[in-house]
């Protein structure tokens, strides 16, 4: 009697053991003995749909959303492998990827929210090889689906370019693109993903990758200061100019003396060979009578050599070349029976001279030096 009244209370209990059970088995799946096993939930033979989400978001507003987001973060950022299995951190976080991408696209092997868009119909050439064996992983069937046909670039980048157009699926086409990149560039065993999960779930669509992305470790002295990358260059790139600048105000400098010092030497050349220069100690005072080599050629102060001579009346005349303007003097005595004006004819002037003023040469013969006069 108290057996078949404590069999009702147990039927009771039953469905709420059950429900534990499932939730227990609920989870994603990780490396046996991965340090992300408490961050994925429980262990479990599969990746089940009640993790998964579709909207994005839902990866940021629930529980089960931000769980999802929390384990492929550590996962593709883990260096954890199973030496026995061959698993690693990063092939079940792609696995989780992929999972999600074929439940909210394709609704494969169950659809867990019901969207509508005509990516769906963009990315439905690719069903086959998202599918291919995923609800049975292991690591040797982990990239298995990489090389089915349908797995192609071009399918691939239409699918992406859809997806990022959506206003609340656009972490589908990063999605795609992260599963793509590991399909690539496979990542080696103990090393993490290339692309950082952060990028993975930010709503900026990945590029696509055709060279394997490089993680450099970052310098232990970087540059900060923006400012100091951009002055630098100017500042070099004007103590360049202030030196070329420099270099030709020597160099134009240099040839001026140079062209000046062979000027001088020329005309000191010219000068040697010039023999009309007479030396200073040489020249004389512009009153001083130069001696002349003809004994009746006679010169007055102020006058070149010259010479005299008696006119037609029997005047005495003196001739001489002022070296002080260059002209031709001739000079006449007063004499109280005729009185001729001096009078000055410049050299080269062509006005003809008066009869008073006109006188012939001397003749050959002459007495003592002394002009005959006519």
């Amino acid at each position: 009697m108290m057996f078949r009244e404590k069999l009702p209370r147990a039927a009771y209990f039953l469905p709420l053991l059950l429900l534990c059970l499932s939730s227990v088995c609920d989870g994603l799946r990780v490396t046996k003995g991965s340090p992300c096993t408490g961050v994925c939930n429980r262990a479990s033979t599969n990746t089940t749909l009640n993790e998964i989400v579709c909207l994005d978001q839902q990866f940021n507003t629930t529980s089960v959303g931000e769980a999802f987001k929390s384990c492929i973060e550590c996962e593709l950022q883990s260096t954890f492998a199973d030496d026995e299995s061959g698993e690693t951190d990063v092939s079940w976080g792609l696995y989780n990827l992929r999972y999600a991408f074929s439940t909210c696209v394709f609704g494969y092997p169950g659809r867990v929210t019901n969207v509508s868009t005509p990516c769906i119909v963009t990315c439905q050439s690719l069903s086959s090889a998202i599918e291919f064996e995923l609800t049975s992983p292991d690591s040797t069937t982990f990239d298995a689906f990489c090389g089915v046909t349908s797995f192609g670039d071009n399918t691939v980048d239409q699918c992406e370019f859809c997806y990022g157009l959506t206003d609340n699926q656009i972490l589908m086409a990063n999605f795609i693109e992260s599963v793509r990149y590991g399909c690539r560039f496979r990542t080696m065993s103990g090393t993490a993903f290339a692309i950082n999960p952060t990028r993975i779930f930010n709503e900026s669509v990945l590029p696509s990758a055709t060279a394997p992305i490089t993680t450099s470790t970052p310098s232990s002295h970087p540059i900060k200061n923006l400012t100091l990358v951009i002055v630098l260059p100017i500042i070099g790139f004007l103590i360049l100019l202030s030196l070329t600048c420099a270099g030709c105000f020597c160099l134009i400098r240099h040839r001026r003396k140079k062209a000046k010092a062979r000027g001088q030497s020329q005309h000191l050349h010219a000068r040697w060979n010039d023999t009309t220069i007479s030396t200073p100690g040489q020249r004389r005072s512009w009153n001083e009578a130069t001696p002349t080599p003809y004994p009746d050629m006679r010169t007055s102060p102020g006058y070149g050599p010259g010479f005299g001579f008696a006119d037609y009346n029997g005047q005495r005349q003196d001739v001489g070349f002022s070296a002080k303007d260059g002209s031709v003097q001739y000079a006449s005595p007063v004499s109280p029976a005729v009185s001729i004006p001096s009078q000055l004819h410049y050299y080269g002037a062509h006005n003809p001279m008066s009869p008073e003023a006109t006188y012939f040469p001397p003749p050959a013969s002459h007495h003592q030096g002394q002009p005959t006069p006519l």
